[in-house]
């Protein structure tokens, strides 16, 4: 079944869906990470550069490791960091740091944590192992959200590192999501172990600062409800106007709207030795207390780079947290995408059919352009995807990925482009057939693969002409109807023109009721005049036995005369570029033809000029090809004589062709040979 260009579009964007699905299942990791990348992307051409005054970070950096001492610092020495946040008027206090292992002055690192708490309260941090991670166990867990049971959006660990020596400190975990290229983008906003619930330090944080921490209820985890909701949305009864999105594992998405030199940072160096350029940076403000010192082993890559301190992982959380713009993927990010993906396929359709006219009605090239185009075209749309993604993303906080859809529409495009090609090579080889069909192949072929031009096109060829005529042929047409001699007409030259391709001739021309071909043209022949002649006497032969037998009354019978001539012709196309013509010019094709009038005058159907006998040599070795001189004519039209020839195996001795010829040449006043 011959699919239409429409199903045949179809066909194609149907196959190119069953791959996409296909590669969706068998690499959705590569799919992912090319969501995160361009996520990356974003995030650092978005990224916002005005200083953020809410958040400081407290660095543990390499100069306050020269000067202060190598790590870790004695207790006392951590308390006295502790005293020092406090007193610049730091309104929380969160410390990326788990304080592991037993020391000497953990009491007064306690006391000192432990004096803020309501006012400027503190916070430390405590890490869980996931998934396969370390059963490990060690130090003593605490900041468990109130009630037993692990909460539906919960991460659940195996094994924790907790603070040795601090107990009654509020703590929060700082575990981090790691993703397949070993990036931090997610961190669990809530992690179950023992059956008790434990909240990520950001969280942690905005609970101790907002005094309910011992109620019974401070934090809730609800499913989202609307199409534009996340799976899962976090909301604290003491802070109502925070409000957490996550996704279906529970994690919060990390915002990484501020560029890493809007991060404010004071050396924990400088605050002990209260050196402070700007005595007044902490006050009000949020103090994460991190190591970014080389060797402590506090780096992560992130989306913002490849070695980023951990702290400033929590710092774009907690300002994302503040400003309500941690990004969340909506539940009807499926819908979207497809919908986006369907939008594009009816766009990529809808190119296809305004560039789908034939070249050869709009007068361009459309029809080769389109095949390259519609590829393009699903590029650029999935660039705008891109876009979308990101628009979404800084606009709105959404995160919907743009990959599946991308990978989908570019597939569609390149299948839409191959179908477009294939249809396009078939049109173009129905075209050459179809052309081939009113010319020779090679001169077809030639004409289909340049601009046609105004100019003569043609080449001197040795050629040897064969003219085949129906002769009472338009008497004929008199008397019968147009479809009987029609169906005469179409055997002649079906058999005619089979019979000349199988001797290495071809057929230049079919007008009216004679058909001229031409050896040695357009196509080349080694041996053209014997080939030509051949190809003659077949035709005589095969033809003239499917002309009718019996003549319509009162009207000679339908004959058939030959012509053959050889000598120099000038082969090509005439004619203005828009109306060009495939002919075949000079003296033999004349000849050819006033020898195929003249065999109705001698009756010899086959008639065979002196330059064609001469190249073929009398006698001749092969008898059916053997020829026998009929004498020195004036064919009309011409100035000179030229000697006739005939085929001896046609000939019917003392039969009506040779009394003709007899009479013919007394009439013209003619030697008799």
């Amino acid at each position: 079944m011959t699919l239409t260009p429409w199903r045949l579009r179809m066909v194609a964007v149907f196959i190119a869906l069953v791959a996409w699905a296909m590669l969706a299942l068998m690499a959705p990791s590569a799919f992912q990470q090319a969501d995160e990348r361009a996520t990356d992307a974003v995030w650092q051409l978005g990224a916002s550069t005005t200083a953020e005054r809410r958040v400081v970070v407290v660095d543990i950096d390499d100069a306050s490791i020269q000067r202060i001492g190598p790590w870790p610092w004695s207790r006392q020495t951590q308390a006295k960091l502790v005293e020092q946040i406090r007193a610049r008027g730091a309104t929380l206090q969160l410390h990326d740091l788990v304080y592991a292992d037993a020391r000497p002055g953990g009491a007064e690192l306690a006391r000192a944590l432990a004096q803020g708490q309501g006012a400027s309260p503190a916070v430390v941090a405590q890490v869980f192992a996931l998934n396969h991670e370390s059963r490990q166990t060690s130090g003593q867990l605490a900041g468990a959200l109130p009630g037993q049971g692990c909460l539906p959006p919960a991460a659940h660990a195996i094994g924790y590192v907790a603070n040795a020596d601090l107990p009654g400190i509020a703590a929060g975990h700082i575990t981090p999501r790691i993703d397949g290229d070993g990036s931090v983008r997610k961190v669990p906003a809530l992690v179950c172990y023992g059956q008790q619930n434990y909240p990520t330090l950001a969280i942690a944080g905005l609970i101790a600062l907002s005094g309910e921490a011992s109620k019974a209820a401070p934090l809730r985890a609800e499913p989202g409800i609307g199409l534009w909701e996340p799976a899962w949305l976090v909301t604290l009864s003491g802070m109502p106007g925070v409000r957490i999105p996550l996704d279906v594992n529970g994690d919060i998405r990390v915002p990484f709207h501020k560029a890493r030199s809007a991060i404010v940072s004071i050396s924990a160096a400088d605050l002990l030795e209260g050196k402070l350029e700007n005595p007044e940076v902490l006050r009000g403000a949020w103090a994460l207390v991190g190591a970014s010192a080389f060797g402590l082993g506090d780096t992560v890559p992130t989306a913002q780079g490849g070695a980023v301190s951990g702290v400033e992982v929590h710092a774009q959380l907690i300002t994302g947290m503040l400003d309500d713009k941690v990004p969340y993927t909506p539940r009807a990010s499926q819908a979207l995408q497809l919908a986006w993906v369907m939008l594009a396929a009816i766009a990529l359709l809808a190119f296809c059919w305004t560039r789908s006219e034939p070249a050869h009605r709009t007068g361009d090239k459309r029809g080769s352009s389109r095949v390259i185009w519609i590829p393009i075209a699903s590029l650029v749309l999935a660039v705008c995807g891109f876009l979308l993604h990101a628009g979404a993303l800084l606009g709105y906080g959404w995160w919907l990925g743009w990959s599946h859809a991308s990978a989908a529409i570019v597939m569609i495009g390149l299948s839409l482009g191959l179908a477009e090609h294939a249809r396009s090579l078939a049109e173009k080889g129905r075209l050459f057939r179809n052309l081939a069909s009113y010319l020779p192949a090679a001169v077809a072929e030639k004409i289909a693969l340049v601009e046609p031009t105004g100019e003569i096109e043609a080449e001197r060829r040795d050629v040897t002409v064969v003219v085949a005529d129906v002769r009472n042929f338009s008497a004929y047409c008199e008397v019968r109807s147009p479809e009987d001699a029609a169906r005469i007409l179409h055997r002649f030259y079906t058999t005619a023109s089979a019979i000349v391709e199988a001797h290495g001739g071809a057929v230049e021309e079919m007008v009216g009721d004679s058909l001229i071909a031409v050896f040695n043209g357009s196509r080349p022949c080694v041996d053209h005049t014997v080939q030509a002649l051949d190809a003659a006497r077949e035709v005589w032969l095969r033809c003239s036995e499917e002309l009718p037998n019996v003549p319509p009354q009162g009207l000679e019978p339908l004959a058939l005369g030959v012509g053959v001539e050889s000598g120099t012709a000038l082969l090509g196309s005439f004619g203005p570029a828009q109306r060009r013509v495939h002919s075949v010019l000079g003296q033999v094709v004349t000849m050819a033809i006033r020898l195929q009038d003249l065999t109705a005058e001698l009756a010899y159907p086959v008639l065979v000029g002196a330059t064609a006998a001469e190249r073929l040599g009398i006698p001749f070795e092969r008898n059916e090809l053997a020829l026998k001189p009929l004498g020195t004519f004036l064919l009309p039209g011409l100035r000179h004589s030229s000697k006739v020839f005939t085929l001896r195996s046609l000939m019917q001795p003392g039969g009506d062709a040779e009394r003709h010829s007899l009479r013919y040449l007394r009439q013209q006043g003619q030697p008799v040979v």
